[in-house]
């Protein structure tokens, strides 16, 4: 049974009399626009269910942390993220009750670009978001489970689309400094030629990090963007963005080895772990803004990763140790067609929404013994060019205060995968295969204020293209199958939102990318409760939560042997925003329980309660400083956990137990920014 401690239950409950976001009609929440027919108002609504689809607009990111992408993330109701490579390696994802690893059944992109990589070296649809220049984030539109059509690959546990800024209204300059050796300076210039309006960035990030071993990380942010009407109601926007990083890494630290005073909690096996990685990505896109949208995206990407990881230090080289080296060379290609079609049928509205994908990646992906980033042997390394197409339809009908949304995804998959180390049994190999996914929601409005949603679809748990011609059988791409049903609840006042939920997996193959080989597990379930809360106490005063509850079995092992490793069974997020003249500040709580770390329940990994408090001080009108601080009270907390098998170099036996990255201790950054220079 899901419980919350008395103390985590009494936080919430306060510190949701504390949070801003500006509580909205619920016409506003539903996106909407009408559009005037002679005898019916065809109502355009985004996809919507109770738990998901928000759109979390520029006013809301304002009052957020903009060290990193990564923190805009947290605004997602139940969505907890953990570093643990040194800050340049992309965050392990948590969502309705997947341990989502890097990115795997969590759908990412920005402006249409993919965010994850498939069958990527180190796990399957890792998704690096340090490529994105955090305050150019416009919106962020969020849509959990397998409801909707436009949605395909990764979005198993959902979705999340960012959406940066098209144009600026004045140039921007900020220098950040802090604990830790951290540096950070932005400038974003715009400019027009013409009806072209542009705009160019730049970001770097220098931080020592809060280890004993300095992490070094380097980061340099490059943008240039512009927006073009060509015809009226019609726009043209292109992008292009480039991204290098390099980092240490103190890695996962071994709960004994602490304990025994061998090194502190900051402290390191193998100093040699860390890693870069580079990023190119060009985008183009049309679309016309009419009653009946069309939008054309097409997008390239030319990336290079590397990483140095060591987790089980000495169990397989008691001489040279177990440092493993990932690397990913490719190239991706896209193209999303969609277009959006509304009509009346007596007193019927109607919105039909047709589209199409396409997704090319040609990846060289190889895992290799290390030992001091010096390589040993080759352990796989292949080459693997993945198609994706997809197409989908989607139809809404109006029967006044009744709308249901009947959708249906069809979506082809080729893989072909070929080895080049000549290893016995290294995967490779051809495959194909195609999956229909028929989806639904019903909403009724029952007042001006109050909603109610039934959703349910199927969809598919992605997969590994190495993992794909390992096991090409009907279960290449397992078929995952949600439901959910909630109601949402609005005024100018409270907003108020409650959601039940379920998903079964038919199979779970994973891709070991640490050890080059595949891993499969049976069917699945999750279960959970979706709850939001926010109310603007006064003018100056806005508070609210939201808290998650759910639990994840594996349904073909025993009881007592069939938990799912890591997925978080409750967390909470509440914060309190005041706005005043002299000031703008927010209180933020992050809380993740306690959950097992393996299959047993036979080790676990340590809950936390972290706060959080940002402000922001107007100087002129020009000028403001910012101040962050994470980790109010010093917590000390586990970022990231895992139950790790290892030998350290004087151990005759290996040990499994927790390996543990730690979590930020107090950390404070100031600002300074200037606008309209």
């Amino acid at each position: 049974m899901i419980r919350v401690t008395t103390s985590i239950t009494v936080a919430f409950l306060i510190c949701t009399s504390v949070l801003h976001v500006q509580a909205q009609k619920v016409a506003e929440k539903r996106d909407t626009v009408i559009y005037n027919k002679p005898t019916v108002s065809v109502v355009a609504m985004r996809p919507m269910s109770a738990a998901s689809d928000q759109t979390f607009r520029s006013a809301d990111l304002a009052l957020l942390p903009r060290t990193s992408t990564q923190d805009l993330l947290r605004i997602v109701p139940g969505l907890v993220i953990a570093q643990h490579a040194g800050g340049g390696k992309a965050e392990q994802i948590f969502l309705r009750g997947f341990d989502a690893d890097h990115g795997t059944d969590v759908n990412i992109n920005v402006d249409g670009a993919p965010v994850n990589m498939v069958s990527h070296g180190h796990g399957q649809g890792y998704a690096d978001m340090h490529f994105i220049i955090p305050e150019l984030v416009d919106r962020v539109d969020v849509v959990k489970g397998p409801y909707f059509a436009q949605y395909g690959d990764l979005t198993t546990a959902g979705a999340i689309t960012l959406h940066l800024a098209d144009t600026l209204s004045q140039n921007v300059a900020k220098m950040e400094g802090g604990l830790y050796g951290f540096y950070r300076g932005l400038a974003l210039a715009s400019t027009s030629l013409d009806a072209t309006r542009a705009y160019v960035g730049a970001e770097v990030l220098s931080s020592r990090g809060f280890f004993e071993r300095p992490q070094g990380m380097q980061k340099l942010n490059l943008i240039g963007k512009t927006y073009t009407p060509i015809a009226r109601n019609t726009v043209v926007t292109g992008s292009a963005m480039y991204f290098s990083s390099s980092w240490d890494a103190s890695g996962q630290i071994p709960e004994r080895a602490v304990q025994e005073g061998l090194i502190t909690r900051y402290g390191s096996i193998d100093p040699n772990e860390g890693g870069n990685t580079q990023r190119a990505t060009f985008q183009v896109a049309l679309e016309t803004q009419t009653t009946d949208p069309l939008t054309v995206k097409a997008s390239f990407t030319d990336y290079r990763f590397q990483l140095f990881s060591n987790f089980t230090f000495f169990l397989n080289d008691s001489v040279r140790g177990d440092m493993i080296e990932q690397t990913d060379d490719r190239q991706v290609l896209t193209l999303k067609a969609q277009k959006s079609l509304s009509s009346t049928i007596g007193s019927v509205g109607s919105i039909t929404l047709i589209g199409a994908n396409v997704r090319y990646d040609d990846v060289t992906a190889a895992l290799y013994h290390d030992s001091v980033r010096t390589r040993i042997s080759t352990t796989r390394a292949n080459n693997v060019r993945q198609l994706n197409l997809g197409i989908y339809g989607q139809q809404t009908f109006f029967f006044g205060d009744l709308s249901v949304v009947l959708g249906l995804r069809g979506d082809y998959f080729s893989f072909n995968v070929k080895d080049i180390t000549s290893t016995v049994g290294a995967p490779q190999g051809s495959t194909t295969t195609f999956l229909f996914s028929p989806k639904a929601t019903v909403t009724y409005t029952v007042d001006e204020n109050a909603v109610l949603f039934l959703n349910s679809g199927f969809g598919f748990h992605s997969n590994d293209a190495r993992v794909a011609v390992s096991v090409p059988n009907s279960t290449t791409i397992p078929r995952a199958f949600g439901s959910e049903i909630g109601a949402r609840w609005a005024d100018q006042v409270i907003a108020v939102s409650a959601a039940a939920w379920m998903l079964d997996l038919e199979s779970e193959f994973v891709w070991i990318g640490d050890e080059g080989t595949t891993e499969q597990s049976g069917r699945s379930r999750r279960v959970g409760v979706d709850l939001e809360a926010r109310y603007q106490t006064t003018s100056w005063l806005t508070v609210g939560g939201n808290a998650t509850f759910s639990r994840g079995r594996m349904r073909d092992e025993q009881d007592g042997q069939n938990y799912i490793p890591l997925a978080p069974s409750v967390t909470v997020t509440s914060f309190a925003v005041f706005t005043l003249p002299w000031m703008t500040a927010a209180l933020r709580l992050r809380h993740v329980d306690s959950r097992p770390a393996n299959e047993f329940n036979t080790v676990t990994a340590a809950g936390y309660s972290v706060f959080d408090v940002n402000a922001s001080i107007p100087i002129s009108k020009k000028i403001s400083v910012s101040l962050q601080c994470e980790n109010l009270f010093n917590t000390q907390w586990r970022e990231s956990q895992f139950d790790t098998q290892s030998r350290l170099k004087n151990e005759a036996t290996s040990v499994s137990e927790i390996h543990y990255t730690p979590g930020t201790p107090l950390s404070i950054r100031v600002g300074i920014s200037m606008q309209g220079w």
